[in-house]
């Protein structure tokens, strides 16, 4: 048990110290630095470790593919909303219906146009994931 409270101590020390290290904002050419290639493999390398502790602790419990894809691209856009962040754009002033109606159209045309980088660097990030998660969990837990 002592054994497993040191690893997970150093796993932590590493993933601070490393994200400590990102610098702020993305990279503008759309590109993964050294650190953030680093991070992404402690992530898939502690999913994947996770997923077997699962899969051998519970029998029972079937983990689909369709669900570590999802919490994969959500994990993603977490570390990209982290590393790149965006903005909310303003909400419009309205005086009726009408111009409400404009404003929450404007909104979300610029909230869409908000996200548009930081989703498309998400799934840059979902990439790479997939690619050493389900590399690692295929030979593990035998998915095909």
């Amino acid at each position: 048990m002592k054994n497993k409270a040191f690893l997970m101590l150093v796993f932590t020390v590493f993933v601070l110290t490393a994200c400590a290290a990102v610098p702020a904002g993305g990279i503008a050419d759309g590109q993964l630095n050294d650190v953030q290639l680093y991070i992404i493999g402690m992530f898939a390398s502690a999913i994947v470790y996770v997923l077997q502790l699962v899969s051998q602790r519970f029998p029972k419990v079937v983990i689909k593919r369709a669900w570590v894809i999802v919490f994969l691209y959500v994990a993603s856009l977490g570390l990209s909303f982290l590393w790149q962040g965006f903005t909310l754009p303003e909400f419009g002033a309205f005086i009726d219906p009408v111009t409400f109606v404009s404003s929450l159209f404007g909104f979300i045309t610029a909230l869409f146009v908000a996200l548009g980088p930081s989703v498309a660097f998400a799934t840059l990030i979902y990439n790479v994931f997939l690619k050493k998660v389900f590399d690692a969990a295929a030979l593990k837990m035998g998915w095909q």
